[in-house]
């Protein structure tokens, strides 16, 4: 069977080495089981498509597109020439999606849709009214399609919309490059310098106003001497937060990284005491899977992406202010948490679970569109 993954949001997408990525991810499953996947990329005003093959069964496509803003808009006929049979379509609130289903209907190939949010979480009234409009439109497409919601809150929400066809396939984390197996965390800290005296607190995430990075440097301010931040990410806000490390933090305490390969990033999860997550809007939180997998201790802000991971209290702490986080953190109550985050990952969160769920669905819907055809 040949798949194919479609990315159509234009952000940083198509970078490998640098994060977990969920279709890579989830290719490598499906991949395991016997099937070829295409997983497309959308790059502005590029002359031709780019072909990797990544492994085998697995391939990259980077196509020729036209964006605007985070959205892209491409030639679909390489579905047809590549004999697609199934396409995954990223959806959410691009504008370009229910051409794709459109597309996809009229060619006789199945697509389901995968879906991380429902609206857009933007503070620009303007931009906000904007999706709004877009998803409204997307949601008459998604009433007649195959719809897989990432967490409990999507399907909520899409139901709230009259979306009523909706499974819910938790996103899941690709174990097979993951390093368990390291230093002991004394020697870790000494090769990357961090003072062994301190505890470390460890934030990964994109610098930006919905991830709230400065409410990192005020929860170390909290805490106090006794501890150290480590902070890896870039984004919008990173001169401003360098800036306001270097004039209010001491040599020591504060420890920035704009990107850390993904092969190297066992070594961060290792050495720190506490995962801190502060976005109130998280979608899901592949970062939060890594360093639960790593068996580290997150304590983040209630939201869809963290309620639907963390059992609150026995594989994490699920927090409704930071003075929660705070509290967690001085009182100390770690009785195994690590040990049951990683089994919650294990039990709950691979693509290997995804991927057989996502299949199951496929097949279903397939044996029922030769049965009709029969008919």
């Amino acid at each position: 069977m040949n798949w194919a993954i479609l990315e159509l949001y234009c952000g940083n997408s198509g970078k490998l080495g640098y994060y977990n990525s969920q279709e890579l991810g989830l290719a490598r499953a499906l991949a395991q089981k016997g099937i070829n996947v295409s997983i497309i990329y959308p790059i502005n005003r590029q002359k031709r498509m780019d072909i990797q093959e990544i492994e085998e069964r697995i391939v990259i496509l980077r196509v020729p597109s036209f964006n605007l803003g985070v959205h892209s808009f491409y030639n679909l006929k390489f579905l047809l020439e590549r004999k697609i049979e199934v396409v995954q379509l990223n959806s959410d609130n691009q504008i370009y999606a229910p051409m794709v289903m459109k597309f996809c209907q009229k060619n006789g190939i199945l697509l389901y849709n995968y879906v991380g949010t429902v609206y857009s979480d933007s503070k620009n009234a303007i931009k906000k009214q904007i999706m709004k409009l877009i998803s409204i439109r997307n949601l008459r497409y998604y009433r007649k399609s195959i719809v897989l919601a990432k967490t409990n809150a999507v399907k909520k929400s899409l139901g709230d919309k009259r979306v009523d066809n909706v499974q819910i396939v938790p996103v899941g984390l690709d174990i097979t490059n993951i390093n368990t197996e390291c230093s002991a965390k004394k020697d870790l800290k000494k090769e990357l310098g961090i003072p062994e005296n301190k505890k470390v607190l460890l934030f990964v995430g994109r610098l930006e106003h919905y991830k709230r990075p400065f409410a990192a440097l005020e929860l170390l301010n909290r805490l106090g001497q006794d501890y150290c931040l480590v902070v890896i990410g870039s984004g919008n806000l990173k001169m401003e937060f360098c800036a306001k490390i270097q004039s209010d933090f001491k040599s020591g305490r504060v420890f920035y990284y704009e990107r850390i390969p993904n092969s190297e990033m066992y070594r961060f999860y290792r050495i720190c005491d506490y995962f801190v997550n502060f976005n109130i809007q998280e979608i899901f939180g592949m970062s939060i899977l890594e360093a639960m997998y790593q068996k580290c201790i997150v304590i983040a802000r209630r939201a869809p992406g963290p309620n639907e991971i963390i059992e609150n209290g026995i594989s994490g702490f699920l927090c409704d202010n930071d003075e929660q986080m705070v509290n967690i953190i001085k009182n100390r109550n770690e009785n195994q948490i690590g040990e049951h985050a990683m089994e919650r990952v294990v039990k709950c969160f691979t693509w290997n679970e995804s991927a057989d769920k996502i299949l199951q669905i496929v097949n279903d819907r397939l044996r029922y569109k030769k049965a009709v055809l029969k008919v």
